[in-house]
């Protein structure tokens, strides 16, 4: 549905009777209250011209009996609102109409159903007052909608931007040709990566690639769940379920309904979980705690670890089948060592959204000795530690480049000092430690 003005009504207004001289009437009424108004002998002319031109149209006035070898108004009013659902319709009919005619007009889409005879004139303002109410509503509504598809897309596109891979060397394109081969297959993907290196970036980036964009994307970081709080996380629960279940509460499965649910550190779910998992994953249903009723939900699972899921699965302490279950793709992350051409590309890029997101920095670059002394560390936290080091340095920085000293290095590193690489000695022993 279209918004069309506000006020007075810019649009035209349709009246669309066979008889002259009530044709002719009716216009004049309309007239009189400052509309704009356009007058026809049959419906199929009046659609000609609402299809021509919807925008234009404000509300339509049908006659119920058009004549004979034509469509009444009943047969119009479908193709009306099929048009636009939201336009406005008046019914009219001759005078004796039953209450089951105008019932049926209502029910078919019409908003309001006048009766030609002498208080014509005085029903057509009563109906115009109601009308005016009506495309109020409408307008209100439409409004709120924009309001509401703006804020989608403002959302939408914020996603787009948080969850873009960086990048261009062959390790991170690698990655993309993954993400863009599984995304719009309907199975878990197992992203591998160690901290920092942005397994949830990854996933969220399948999940707007895929036909689940529109859906919830949720997150939940398993690690960071306590044991005793990670069913009801999951599954959620019944009012009363536990001592302090004090209404229902939906879990992520439930929220990730339709969409995509990210499960981080699936490494750490206990046992207990494992299984759960497994068993929503081979049948898509399951009970909140304290609740007895099935929920079927269709949800897309992405995990993703930093442990070594091999030798946990040697101990015994992970699932073989739910590794299978979960391993229909495998996303493994570079280390960004090992991708450091990114470097410049990825600092810049975060640089941009840090100034973007606190206006009134004065850093507007990275210098060229700020570069090379990014490019000449080793970063243990990979992605997310440079993502650190550039808004720390953007923030204590007090001209408009960036400079060596304000990146920090030497505090992260101590045998780093900001205006020398470290030694190959102290590069492989980060690199072990990381």
């Amino acid at each position: 549905m279209s918004e069309r003005g506000g006020g007075a009504r810019a649009g035209e207004i349709l009246v669309v009777d066979d008889q002259d001289e009530i044709r002719s009437y009716v216009l004049e009424l309309f007239a009189e209250h400052g509309r704009q108004v356009r007058g026809f002998a049959d419906g199929e002319a009046a659609l000609a011209h609402l299809r021509a031109a919807p925008q234009s149209v404000a509300l339509v006035v049908l006659d119920l009996d058009l004549g004979p070898g034509r469509r009444g108004g009943m047969q119009v009013l479908p193709e009306v609102k099929a048009i636009d659902p939201g336009l406005p319709v008046i019914i009219l009919t001759g005078t004796g109409g039953s209450l089951d005619v105008a019932v049926a007009a209502i029910r078919a889409g019409a908003d309001d159903f006048l009766e030609k005879d002498h208080h014509l004139g005085q029903r057509v303002e009563l109906s115009i007052e109601k009308v005016e109410r009506i495309l109020g509503a409408a307008r209100d509504t439409v409004r709120a909608r924009q309001e509401l598809e703006r804020e989608a897309t403002l959302r939408r596109e914020d996603h787009e931007r948080r969850y873009r891979i960086v990048g261009r060397s062959a390790a991170i394109m690698d990655v993309v040709r993954r993400v863009e081969r599984v995304a719009a297959i309907p199975r878990p993907v197992l992203v591998m990566g160690e901290r920092g290196t942005g397994k949830e970036l990854v996933a969220g980036a399948i999940h707007h690639a895929s036909p689940r964009a529109s859906k919830p994307f949720i997150v939940l970081n398993v690690a960071a769940v306590p044991e005793t709080l990670l069913d009801s996380e999951l599954f959620g629960h019944e009012k009363g379920a536990f001592t302090d279940a004090r209404e229902r509460k939906a879990g992520r499965f439930e929220l990730a309904d339709g969409g995509t649910l990210f499960l981080d550190e699936v490494g750490n779910m206990p046992m207990e979980f494992q299984r759960k998992i497994l068993r929503v994953l081979e049948y898509p249903r399951f009970e909140r705690a304290g609740g007895t009723t099935p929920i079927t939900v269709d949800v897309r699972v992405i995990a993703a670890t930093n442990a070594h899921l091999e030798a946990a699965m040697e101990r015994g302490d992970f699932r073989r089948d739910l590794y299978d279950r979960l391993a229909f793709e495998v996303v493994r992350l570079p280390l960004l060592r090992e991708r450091m051409e990114d470097v410049p590309v990825l600092a810049d890029h975060f640089l941009r959204r840090f100034l973007a997101e606190v206006p009134g920095l004065r850093a507007r670059r990275l210098g060229e000795d700020a570069i090379a002394a990014l490019m000449g560390y080793v970063f243990p936290g990979n992605v997310r530690e440079l993502k650190a080091i550039v808004e720390r340095a953007a923030y204590l920085c007090e001209g408009d480049d960036i400079r060596a000293k304000d990146l920090g290095l030497g505090e992260r590193h101590p045998r780093f000092a900001a205006s020398e690489p470290p030694p190959a000695a102290a590069a492989s022993g980060a690199v072990a430690a990381a």
